[in-house]
């Protein structure tokens, strides 16, 4: 999978040396949120998107990481939420900063089982407001004048033709 951002290993990782100089990696998920950190939904200002690997051992893969003004946590994104995202603000993710979404949990069915989980939803766009926090009220610039319509005498609409008539069709076999 393409990810166009800044690919490095996980921000909340310690990387660690074995003896024969190789690297690992070992994750502590208590830096990312999970379905047990929201009871409710929740509004997050994006401030950026990084491509970290994620997961242990053989089931490791790159996976989209969403970091946030107001969190301190970061949010894996998995490919629903990720689709979501990106029908919402494109493919570039570099340009995501700055954007508000709903991060809410739910339950979905997995590998035959309910099991908790968070989703993403779009906010709907805010309606303008006046310097007083007030919806602002819309200004007729000119009003037209009325325009008198005769009356007109009003005719009751045409019968409809009976249902028998409708299904009185012979069909030639």
């Amino acid at each position: 999978m393409f990810i166009p951002v800044n690919t490095r290993t996980a921000r909340n990782s310690n990387l660690k040396e074995s003896r024969n100089g190789s690297t690992r990696i070992v994750v502590r998920s208590i830096e990312y949120l999970n379905a047990n950190d929201l009871t409710q939904e929740k509004a997050f200002r994006i401030k950026s998107v990084t491509a970290e690997i994620v997961g242990r051992g053989a089931t490791q893969e790159t996976k989209p990481v969403l970091w946030f003004t107001n969190h301190k946590k970061g949010f894996v994104l998995n490919i629903t939420n990720n689709r979501t995202l990106r029908a919402a603000f494109g493919d570039n993710m570099e340009i995501w900063s700055g954007k508000v979404i709903i991060v809410y949990p739910t339950q979905v069915d997995f590998a035959g089982k309910l099991v908790p989980a968070l989703r993403v939803r779009i906010p709907p766009p805010k309606q303008a407001v006046a310097g007083n926090g007030q919806p602002s009220k819309i200004k007729v610039v000119q009003e037209v004048p009325k325009q008198e319509v005769p009356e007109q005498e009003i005719l009751p609409p045409e019968p409809k033709p009976s249902l028998q008539d409708d299904l009185d069709d012979e069909i030639g076999f």
